[in-house]
């Protein structure tokens, strides 16, 4: 299974599909597009690619935890009787 992340930094939108490896127990970036353009992580910076896997650890996290954030409707995501 995998993931799409959406950001913006600067004037670019960022969009990730990544998915976490089960062999090297890693995060692992299938795709990338910076503004609709095919883009590779190994073009980034070091810290550029520290902050993008940075992001992806805790989107992940977030999604595993089930902390992300996501517009909730009251009337059909909540049990009766609560």
């Amino acid at each position: 299974m995998t993931y799409v992340y959406e950001y913006v930094v600067g004037n670019d939108n960022v969009k990730v599909e990544y998915c976490h490896s089960s062999v090297s127990d890693s995060i692992k970036v299938v795709e990338m597009w910076v503004n609709g353009k095919f883009h590779r992580v190994n073009w980034m910076s070091p810290e550029g690619n520290k902050r993008l896997m940075a992001r992806l650890e805790k989107d992940m996290t977030d999604r595993m935890c089930g902390t992300y954030e996501t517009e909730i409707n009251l009337d059909r995501d909540m049990p009766y009787g609560i």
